[in-house]
């Protein structure tokens, strides 16, 4: 059982262990959430709990409707319009970020490519996912701009929630580590137009994957009701 530490507030930290667990998995989609089971099992009052529940339902992970707390599921809408959101913003984080990279930066993401081929081959689904967030919020965080981070900081979750999806249940591994050493081969040769137009079409990509995955996903277990 988690135990919570009376360091930072309780409901933050009840908030970062709920968070995590929906991220990984640990409580699924649609999966109800009881307060005072939550309180129970942490030891904690109810207050605090609550207090987390409402943080995450203001990050659209936790649907309250008429007091019923449900782990939100995404509809292949709400993937879509994510995708369409970060088509528009990643590749602007990726033409500033390639106008402003770093040497040490430019290392840094050749770094996360390099352990990310060693995971593929290794078949580490864990470490993938996280590599893999670390490629596209580093480039983010490079591009330097305050607005544009904050803007992706708000679905980042949501984000990672669908990412996870698309490596973990579509295996889309090898393909988008070929887009992604794309991308660094345009930000090495500082292109930022050509950077940007790639991570665009890198992110469709994902999205068309996901979009016919999830269709074919659906129509099999329709067949196999």
């Amino acid at each position: 059982m988690y135990q919570v530490k009376r360091v930072d507030p309780l409901y933050e930290q009840i908030y970062q262990r709920l968070e995590q667990d929906i991220i990984e998995g640990n409580i699924g989609p649609g999966e109800r959430l009881i307060d005072t089971k939550i309180a129970a099992d942490l030891g904690v009052s109810r207050s605090p709990v609550r207090e987390a529940f409402r943080k995450l339902e203001r990050d659209g992970l936790l649907i309250n409707k008429e007091g019923i707390v449900t782990v939100f599921t995404p509809s292949l809408q709400d993937a879509v319009e994510l995708y369409q959101v970060r088509i528009g913003l990643e590749s602007v984080a990726t033409y500033w970020a390639t106008h402003r990279i770093t040497k040490e930066e430019l290392k840094q993401l050749t770094d996360y490519l390099r352990l990310t081929k060693h995971a593929v081959e290794e078949k580490n689904i864990a470490e993938i996912i996280d590599l893999n967030t670390k490629f596209h919020e580093s480039i983010i965080s490079f591009s330097g701009n305050q607005r544009l981070k904050n803007m992706m900081n708000n679905i980042r979750t949501l984000i990672r929630i669908c990412r996870n999806t698309t490596i973990k249940q579509y295996n889309r591994s090898e393909s988008f580590l070929d887009e992604h050493n794309g991308i660094l081969q345009a930000m090495c040769m500082n292109e930022p137009e050509l950077a940007a137009k790639r991570m665009e079409q890198h992110i469709h990509n994902d999205m068309l994957y996901f979009k016919e995955s999830y269709l074919l996903d659906q129509k099999y277990k329709t067949i196999n009701k």
